[in-house]
């Protein structure tokens, strides 16, 4: 079961005695590139996240996954959903910021 018990460690935390860390890396590398990163804050780690890439930080007793973006349509909140498919009882926590792009709005309308 996936446990978040505190939002400042990270989007999902996955108990190394709750369930197998694969079972959930795998359906993540269809879509990612899952790093290993040292621990820290999720919106640190996403600030050094490529858009094809994912974090993966261990903790005493957890691996936090992290995206590189927030927001409805961001990463982190992809990986999220994903990860609730695989355990229903997943806690999200949407910590991370949409990325900001700077330039003209794009109409995809016309």
């Amino acid at each position: 079961m996936f446990v978040n018990n505190n939002p400042s460690f990270g989007s999902t935390r996955i108990p190394y005695k709750d369930v197998p860390v694969a079972k959930y890396l795998e359906p993540l590398n269809k879509y990612f590139e899952v790093k290993g990163f040292e621990l820290m804050k999720p919106q640190q780690a996403a600030d050094k996240l490529d858009f094809s890439k994912a974090a993966a930080m261990l903790d005493k007793d957890a691996m936090i996954i992290v995206g590189k973006d927030g927001g409805p349509g961001g990463a982190d909140t992809f990986i999220g959903r994903l990860l609730k498919e695989i355990d229903p009882d997943v806690k999200y926590v949407d910590d991370v910021k949409p990325v900001e792009i700077d330039g003209p709005v794009i109409d995809l309308t016309v």
